[in-house]
């Protein structure tokens, strides 16, 4: 068993271990929303966080009694919006749709942020990105075994993308070339979308990608894995690398998370509410079709999973000395 394995057994245990808070039915809600609710993403519009947060705007608005407003305040790999969410009164009318990628990988990166993620109060855990390995079409390889062998006995080492530095894709590419035992050339690209281009043009070798990403090009790549515990349902016959025999969990959080000093009553009611648009089958579906699976962790667990996820992903970006400044 890998060290790897362990450590996300470790992270899991450790949150699903707290006792989950009661869940106040929503009609004794000691708090109210009294203005329209702001959601900070921190991506441009039309990526799949920002359709996520328009997502759950859909029901949530209705559940709160106020209207949900999604601001888009892209930069910096997130630090623009958690800075604006850290200016915002702790009052629970502004929320961040935060994910591993800018409160996880970047602060292991960059012990410069102008901020603590660990002071943000979890809401909502609502559900993880599900990624896979791919590889470029003209790789001579057909299945994970055969791209280890040809990894650690190039002459020359393979490459790998991911969709920027400090990324969970960065870190999770480099969480896969350590456990092969293999040098490899990363090559960040300006997001997802250009570098699975980059594979399916041949120019890359491989690249650890969101599966809803790479699924619409399976015609001109090679998936060889899913880096998450289970089969995801979107891509069956895709076998997990754990299967495979290396045990390689790169699955990343999106998750709310409230500016600090928020009250508990707050994260409790706003989580409420997202259950009761979290738990429907159009919202699973929709989930499901769009590369995610599902979270719904309560703020207790959801915070007892962030610290845990911070000290697995943390020890990857560690060891493989992947910096930021700045």
């Amino acid at each position: 068993m890998t060290t790897t394995t362990i450590s996300r057994r470790s992270a899991l245990a450790a949150a699903l271990a707290v006792p989950a808070l009661a869940r106040p039915a929503f009609a004794q809600a000691a708090w109210h929303a009294t203005r329209p609710v702001r959601v900070v993403v921190p991506f441009p519009p039309g990526g799949a966080t920002d359709m996520l947060a328009r997502l759950i705007a859909t029901g949530l608005g209705e559940k709160l009694g106020q209207a949900l407003v999604i601001e888009n305040r892209p930069g910096a790999n997130g630090v623009v919006a958690t800075q604006n969410l850290l200016g915002s009164p702790p009052d629970g009318h502004s929320l961040m749709l935060a994910t591993a990628d800018t409160h996880t990988v970047l602060p292991a990166a960059n012990s410069r942020l102008p901020y603590n993620v660990a002071e943000f109060v979890p809401v909502s855990g609502i559900a993880s990105v599900v990624f896979a390995l791919v590889a470029r079409p003209g790789l001579p390889v057909e299945n994970l075994q055969q791209l280890i062998e040809l990894a650690r006995g190039s002459a020359t080492p393979l490459t790998y993308a991911s969709y920027g530095v400090a990324s969970v894709s960065h870190a999770a590419g480099e969480m896969f070339r350590r456990a092969i035992g293999a040098e490899m050339t990363h090559v960040p690209y300006q997001g997802a979308g250009p570098g699975v281009l980059a594979i399916t043009a041949d120019q890359v070798d491989i690249m650890m990608v969101p599966v809803a990403v790479a699924q619409p090009q399976r015609a001109r790549l090679k998936m060889l894995g899913v880096a998450t515990a289970q089969r995801f349902s979107l891509v069956p016959d895709v076998a997990t690398l754990t299967e495979q025999g290396m045990p390689v969990i790169a699955d990343a959080w999106i998750g709310l998370l409230a500016a600090p000093r928020t009250p508990m009553v707050v994260a409790e009611t706003v989580h409420a509410a997202v259950s009761q648009v979290q738990n429907t089958p159009s919202f699973q579906d929709t989930l499901r079709t769009n590369g995610f699976s599902s979270l719904g962790y309560n703020p207790a667990v959801f915070a007892a999973f962030l610290r845990a996820e911070a000290e697995r992903w943390g020890q990857v970006v560690r060891d493989a000395n992947i910096r930021v400044d700045g």
